[in-house]
């Protein structure tokens, strides 16, 4: 049995001492594009991290019209709800200044086949319109390298929801 080992330990030297310069050869030439493409994924992987983040938070910014149906077209209620979800406490208008996080929210009518209208007005067949709340955020997210599809060294990163208030 010991004799069988240092056989096949002699055989893997001997592979292994006639082929090293082309290990580090190869390594030098494969190193830069492995650590480009990790780079890549580590980028794009952040970006769709806070796109699922933003997209949480605007989901709390259309609950805020779910918990009080009377007052649904508080959209900067909405905003701020978005917003303090997104930072995970209260924000005080200064926060919401300086935060690099922009949230949006709309209140409309619309009918079932997708028309926006007036929330006085009626639908196709007579139905009233149903009342509908949006909330939309963005966020700029800083790349580590300058890929040529990019605009400049940052990608916007979106979110958003729409709840049926009524």
């Amino acid at each position: 049995m010991l004799i069988r080992f240092s056989r096949l330990r002699a055989a893997v030297r001997r592979a292994a001492s006639c082929c090293s310069g082309n290990t580090a050869v190869e390594f030098s030439l494969a190193a830069p594009v492995v650590i480009l493409l990790a780079v890549g994924a580590l980028d794009y992987g952040s970006a769709y991290v806070e796109s699922v983040r933003l997209n949480g938070a605007a989901r709390a910014g259309t609950q805020q019209a779910l918990y009080n149906a009377q007052n649904w077209q508080d959209t900067d209620g909405m905003a701020q709800a978005a917003l303090e979800e997104y930072a995970g406490h209260p924000l005080t208008p200064e926060e919401v200044a300086a935060m690099s996080v922009s949230a949006d929210a709309e209140a409309f009518c619309a009918c079932t086949a997708g028309a926006t209208l007036a929330c006085s007005g009626t639908c196709p067949g007579g139905a009233a319109p149903g009342q509908f709340v949006r909330v939309s955020m963005s966020r700029a997210m800083p790349l580590r390298l300058p890929y040529p599809w990019a605009d400049g060294d940052a990608v916007t990163v979106g979110g958003g929801a729409v709840v049926r208030v009524h």
